[in-house]
């Protein structure tokens, strides 16, 4: 349970620190055709029957589901290999004096 407790900690943090980061980048980027795209991609879902729409629009939000597990996947391991690092550097620092 305690492990449970950490992970889900960890993963609190994760995802704060990726929203905290995205937005500060969103924030510095002009506006690019984001808002076009998105525009287009309505327009051309609309144009199908209704069944179809929902076909489409569960497979974009699968799509953008299974990059978010990989996002979280790769900031982790960055992350533990972050800290190795610092414990290394750390470990070596405290060698040499």
């Amino acid at each position: 349970m305690k492990e449970e407790a950490l992970k889900e900690f960890v993963d609190n943090i994760i995802q704060e620190r990726m929203q905290s980061a995205f937005s500060q980048m969103k924030a510095g980027k002009e506006p690019d055709n984001e808002d076009d795209l998105e525009q287009r991609y309505e327009e051309a879902v609309a144009l199908l029957p209704e069944e179809k729409q929902q076909a489409v629009k569960a497979y974009c939000e699968a799509i953008f589901d299974s990059g978010a597990e990989n996002e979280v996947f790769f900031y982790r391991l960055g992350l533990q290999d972050g800290i190795r690092l610092k414990k290394i550097v750390k470990h070596m620092i405290n060698s040499i004096s």
